[in-house]
């Protein structure tokens, strides 16, 4: 399923083609920090190309996950890309409840003009209202005084803020919030805008990527430049730039890094629109496909003030506001981003389920109070700056790191079977299978032919072809970088969090539904209070039907066997001295003596005793809200699966 992108933004680009923003208003909007935005233009956004990238991102971590390793969008790009700044105050205010009335007033006196009562939508304005205002009057008057262009300059600033850079769902609406903000237009560049902005972007790209959700919103021009910046396979080709004298008059400031993709394009060795050629091209990525620092030194200098005054908290791992949003720039994540070593990353103490959160219901809320304890942090962003040793190369395949990474990760999103049509930088998925298939089977072949006793001139020549028929399909499947380090597949230690990488899908939701999909799994969740797990007992214990157990080697789908310790409740064998904490909460139906006499059996060298298992059969007290257990002692879980026969208590 291919996402909407909600927009509204369309109209403002049709205004500034045909009228183009008066030089005035301009040196307004320059102090603002946002005229690195109405520089760049914006692209035409490929719905494909964002799904495609909404696929591999990770809410928990904020990093999309790719062959290579994490990635993401950090205040660098921001900055970078549109010169939006990312020093500065949190946007984050006070939102008190207000009239129509009394937004009809705000805008007279900030916007010049005062809405009608139909133009407003709760807290909202409508784009048309806005839009037909600008274009009452597009051109400013010579003798314009400076409070009829500060006016002006508003109607454009409010209009790139709601309408650009956290523009929500709704398609047409603005929200007025961050109306009161530019009433002092001296102070409207002290507000952090690139952190909003990444911290808006990062809230659309978590609920979009859950199952339920079919759109997303935002800067999206930001996230798709940003892949074009870095993913060669999905970079278009620059045929010519755009003849824009017509919109940015001779004299203005040059723009930021972004408004070099104003340009005509090429799509001879690349796709558009087309998700599963996305898909596939990013299942397929090789290291020398994705550039991790596309912003060299020489073009960070050449780059205008405005892009790059907040160099120095371009790395700071610290939470982004945007006022109910907040979110966590985790740059520790992507050091190669910046040229430096990458470590295992650690976690940040964060609600996986932020992004559930909103402004519905929350009226007259002080977002400033309400994210205290998360400002502090923003506060001091200079002692939160993240620092690493400077990477020379690139990571060797047996980096701590890579390793790690392999572990918690997937790689392939698209159907493997599926065969899109064939494009310059990849191989697909069903060739690639033919191809290592082709391989194995002369291989096989070959050992087959040599017989029993084989001459050594045969042997060596059958070792060589190995080699090379083995390194030709590991080439196939991008995985070449293992012929330059040792094969080592040994099970390695497993960690709790490790065992059950999280499972997104369809259907039953909240409480009920994790218990019930955690009973499927076979594994009690950590969430769970001990009256749930007394309560699961007690269904294992009803449901309970003595069978005939055989002994069953513990296998793995990374380790094929592992040898069975006799001791039937030790799991050092197969966890080390990290016993993930849910087997603890397993219930154990087995009796001490059995257990001693199962391992005294397999001491003298015969197989464990099985002995029958005794029906455990709960008896119920005359309440019925008790019952007793195999000592006669009284549980008090109340039992709801439990049915009583007329006349028995």
């Amino acid at each position: 399923m291919i996402l909407n992108t909600r927009k509204c933004d369309g109209k403002f680009w049709d205004l500034v083609n045909e009228h183009p923003i008066h030089p005035r208003v301009l040196d307004v909007i320059k102090l603002s920090g946002l005229y690195g935005v109405y520089r760049s233009h914006r692209p035409v956004i490929d719905r494909s190309l964002i799904t495609a990238l909404v696929e591999r991102w990770r809410p928990e971590t904020h990093t999309f996950h790719f062959r290579t390793g994490e990635s993401t969008i950090t205040l660098q790009d921001v900055e970078i890309l549109y010169g939006l700044p990312v020093k500065g105050n949190a946007v984050v205010g006070y939102e008190p409840q207000r009239s129509v009335v009394d937004w009809q007033n705000i805008c007279q006196r900030l916007l010049g003009f005062s809405p009608q009562p139909q133009d407003f939508k709760h807290s909202s304005l409508k784009v048309s209202a806005l839009n037909a205002h600008l274009r009452l009057q597009p051109r400013l008057p010579d003798l314009a005084t400076q409070d009829m262009v500060n006016e002006k300059a508003r109607c454009y600033m409010f209009w790139m803020i709601a309408g650009l850079l956290l523009a929500d769902t709704s398609g047409g609406l603005l929200k007025l919030m961050y109306l009161p903000m530019l009433e002092d237009i001296t102070t409207v560049g002290s507000y952090s805008w690139g952190s909003a902005t990444l911290a808006y972007l990062y809230r659309f790209l978590c609920k979009a990527s859950q199952s339920s959700q079919n759109e997303i919103a935002g800067f999206l021009p930001l996230l798709q430049i940003w892949a074009w910046e870095r993913v060669t396979v999905l970079t278009p080709q620059i045929v010519a730039k755009r003849d824009t004298r017509n919109i940015f008059p001779v004299g203005l400031p040059r723009g930021p890094h972004a408004a070099r993709w104003y340009a005509h394009f090429s799509w001879t060795d690349t796709t558009k629109h087309v998700l599963r050629v996305f898909r596939d091209a990013l299942d397929s990525m090789t290291e020398d496909q994705f550039i991790w620092e596309p912003y060299s030194s020489d073009i960070i200098e050449s780059l205008p003030e405005y892009c790059r005054v907040g160099r120095d908290i371009w790395r700071a791992r610290v939470p982004i506001f945007c006022w109910d949003v907040v979110e966590v720039h985790l740059p520790d994540r992507v050091m190669r981003q910046f040229g430096l070593v990458q470590a295992i990353p650690s976690s940040f103490a964060f609600d996986a389920t932020h992004f559930n959160h909103d402004r519905r219901g929350r009226s007259n809320t002080n977002w400033e109070l309400e994210h205290a304890q998360w400002l502090h942090f923003w506060n001091h962003i200079d002692q939160y700056v993240w620092n690493a040793p400077i990477l020379h190369g690139s990571l060797r395949y047996d980096d701590p790191y890579l390793i790690w990474f392999r572990r918690i990760t997937r790689f392939i999103i698209g159907n493997p079977i599926s065969s899109p049509q064939q494009q310059q930088g990849y191989v697909p998925n069903a060739t690639t299978y033919e191809t290592m298939v082709r391989h194995i089977h002369l291989m096989v072949n070959k050992a087959i032919s040599l017989g029993e006793n084989p001459s050594m001139e045969e042997f060596y020549g059958f070792r060589a072809m190995v080699r090379d028929e083995g390194s030709n399909c590991l080439a196939y499947v991008q995985e070449a970088d293992r012929t330059h380090v040792q094969a080592n597949y040994r099970r390695e230690e497993i960690m709790s969090d490790h065992l059950h990488p999280p499972i997104r899908r369809r259907g039953k939701g909240g409480v009920a539904g994790r218990k019930v999909r955690a009973i499927e799994r076979g594994r009690v969740p950590i969430e769970m209070s001990e009256d749930d797990q007394t309560t699961q007992h007690s269904q294992a214990v009803l449901n309970y039907e003595p069978t005939n157990i055989e002994n069953v080697t513990y296998t793995t789908p990374q380790t094929p066997q592992i040898s069975r310790n006799p001791s039937l409740s030790s799991l050092e064998n197969v966890f080390g001295s990290n016993q993930p904490q849910h087997f603890d909460n397993a219930p154990n139906f087995v009796d001490g003596d059995e257990l001693e006499d199962a391992n005294q059996g397999a001491s003298q060298g015969g197989e464990p005793l099985v002995k029958k298992k005794r029906t455990i059969i709960p008896k119920l007290c005359r309440t019925g809200s008790h019952y007793l257990n195999q000592h006669g002692q009284k549980n008090k879980t109340k039992v709801s699966v439990l049915t009583k026969k007329k006349g028995k208590g």
